[in-house]
C-alpha cells in the first residue's frame, strides 16, 4: 500500500481505500468519485518509493539547490500578463 484516499462519510466517520503505488490513476479517480458523491475532506496521501527526492522540504540558499545547481523558478510573473514583445 503506497497510496491511500481518505474521506469523511455523511455521518462524519472516517473512511479510506488503499491502492498500490502503480495505481495512481485509480486513486485519483476514486478521490474524484468521492467528491462527486458529496463526501467531505477527500484527500490522497502517498509514500511512493520512486518519488522524486527525499521526503521533506529541501532548502534553497543563495538561489542554489542542495545539490549546487541553480534555482530558476520565480513567482514574479504570476498574476501578470506576459511581457510585451516589440514588433
Amino acid at each position: 500500500m503506497s497510496i491511500v484516499v481518505f474521506w469523511l462519510e455523511a455521518d462524519s466517520s472516517p473512511a479510506s481505500q488503499a491502492f498500490e503505488g502503480s495505481q495512481l490513476v485509480e486513486a485519483l479517480a476514486c478521490a474524484e468519485l468521492k467528491r462527486r458523491e458529496g463526501r467531505h475532506h477527500v484527500i490522497i496521501s502517498t509514500e511512493l518509493a520512486e518519488s522524486v527526492g527525499r521526503p521533506g522540504v529541501a532548502t534553497v540558499a543563495d538561489r542554489k539547490l542542495p545539490d549546487g545547481s541553480d534555482y530558476e523558478w520565480s513567482k514574479a510573473h504570476r498574476g501578470k500578463s506576459p511581457p510585451r514583445t516589440r514588433r
